[in-house]
């Protein structure tokens, strides 16, 4: 009896001392793994990190370095100061610019979203599955395509007097020829060139986001006889409101970054027609063949922009979070 009772209790701590011991094992086993892992992610990561750093963050530290610069040499001195962003705000060419940005926003965001908000409508309804896909196919083909090739074909299908396009339908109703890239109608040239240019895209995003809704909403409402507009409007839209808060997000951002080169071929050209944008502006200030070439202006114009692209941001980030809880 003396000797089992002593046998038992050092079994128990044996084992207990055992089970301690595997489990520091176990853990020290994980911890070596995930360092493993977590060295294997970095090696992999490496190469995009420096990418990052060097096309990304080392351009921002540039951009702020040469917005709050007032040394002669921007590259290589630094003086703090901010006497760049009152030599941007006093210039009138720049005021033009984020003008037209401004227009370019408020103008061209409602009324694509208005275009591609029926026309991927149209293409969810339809049950033929070679048609809408070759529809599909159709509308996205534009996005796939250079943008400087279609501002290029803009510009000739847009071309003043009675060489372009455009002006020679307009001749057939009896209208005269409009010159495009005059003053005050330089703008609304960038703004058709927008809108036809973000299309693509959406309509693609929306006609998924049509064809995710679940159609016994539909029955139901043409059981009770709601019209087919009405059924657009109380379902179909509060049904998408997420993509759509998530279209104008991208949306404003686009619009502020919007580059009108292949447009006009100069910024010379933009400006005569008082068409110019707020990229188009900081192009022409890193330009060497600028009449006015200035990285001071140039970066605190780029700090102006991120800082507008910014605040807007959160504005629709808030107003979006309130339709999500509302809607989503």
């Amino acid at each position: 009896m003396d000797n089992n009772s002593e046998i038992k209790p050092k079994s128990w701590f044996r084992l207990k001392v055992d089970k301690i011991l595997k489990n520091k094992k176990n853990k020290l086993n994980n911890m070596e793994k995930r360092k493993f892992d977590l060295v294997n992610q970095l090696i992999w990561m490496t190469p995009a990190l420096f990418l990052l750093a060097m096309f990304l963050y080392y351009s921002i530290f540039i951009v702020f370095q040469t917005g709050f610069n007032s040394a002669k040499r921007p590259l290589i001195d630094f003086q703090f100061s901010t006497v760049n962003f009152k030599n941007v705000i006093s210039d009138s060419t720049f005021t033009i610019a984020l003008r037209n940005s401004l227009i370019y926003t408020v103008v061209v965001i409602p009324i694509s979203l208005l275009i591609t908000l029926t026309t991927a409508k149209f293409l969810s309804n339809i049950l033929n599955k070679k048609v809408f896909s070759f529809l599909q196919s159709l509308f996205f083909l534009p996005y796939v395509t250079s943008s400087m090739a279609i501002a290029m074909s803009f510009s000739f299908i847009f071309s003043s007097g009675d060489f372009g396009l455009m002006n020679r339908i307009l001749g057939w109703f009896g209208v005269d020829s409009i010159l495009w890239k005059s003053p005050g109608k330089g703008i609304i040239l960038v703004m058709i060139y927008g809108i036809w240019r973000s299309l693509p895209f959406e309509i693609i995003m929306f006609t998924g986001a049509f064809l995710k809704l679940d159609n016994r909403y539909y029955q139901a409402a043409s059981i009770d006889g709601m019209p087919k507009w009405k059924q657009f409007w109380r379902i179909s839209i509060p049904g998408v409101v997420p993509m759509i808060v998530y279209m104008i997000t991208t949306g404003i951002i686009s619009s502020f970054k919007v580059f009108p080169l292949g447009l006009f071929g100069s910024y010379i050209d933009a400006t005569n027609s008082n068409s110019q944008t707020v990229v188009f502006y900081i192009y022409d200030k890193i330009n060497a063949s600028s009449t006015s070439p200035s990285y001071q202006k140039a970066g605190a114009a780029s700090i102006i922009l991120m800082a507008i692209i910014l605040a807007l941001t959160i504005v629709n980030k808030r107003i979006s979070n309130i339709l999500n809880k509302k809607y989503g």
